[in-house]
């Protein structure tokens, strides 16, 4: 596996474990039946394609770190404090919109400096792309 398919699968791999914690930290104050619904099979998709990215990193004989836990830890907080200030489902939707922006800034900006990595790895970051742009667009309705 060369290093710029590496380097974009775990770019993948990092915003899919991110979405999901992210996540699982705001599903017990979402009010909303369908908005809910739809939060939860988006942590399904994520989980699903970090699965896939975690597999080919493996398959290429690359550890499929985690993110930093510094990161990791920040992010979480900043997420229990902006649920604390406005724990509404209008915010949650909110910070899931920002959140999915962010991911398809991030991998966009990896795949395009990575030009030489596999055609599966940006396969795989197009499908990544397109789940975030999508959710994207379902939140806007709870804006």
């Amino acid at each position: 596996m060369n290093t710029e398919t590496a380097k974009l699968l775990k770019e993948c791999n990092s915003g899919c474990k991110t979405a999901v914690d992210n996540i699982d930290q705001v599903r017990e104050h979402i009010r909303t039946p369908a908005l809910k619904k739809r939060i939860e099979e988006c942590s399904r998709r994520h989980t699903e394609l970090g699965e896939r990215c975690r597999s080919l990193l493996c398959r290429g004989g690359e550890d499929p770190c985690a993110p930093p836990a510094v990161g990791m830890a920040m992010a979480h907080i900043g997420t229990g404090v902006r649920l604390a200030v406005r724990g509404d489902d209008r915010h949650i939707a909110e910070m899931m919109a920002d959140g999915a922006a962010m991911g398809m800034k991030s991998i966009s900006k990896v795949m395009n400096l990575c030009s030489e990595a596999s055609e599966e790895s940006r396969a795989l970051a197009a499908e990544l792309i397109g789940e975030e742009r999508g959710f994207f667009e379902d939140m806007l309705p709870y804006l």
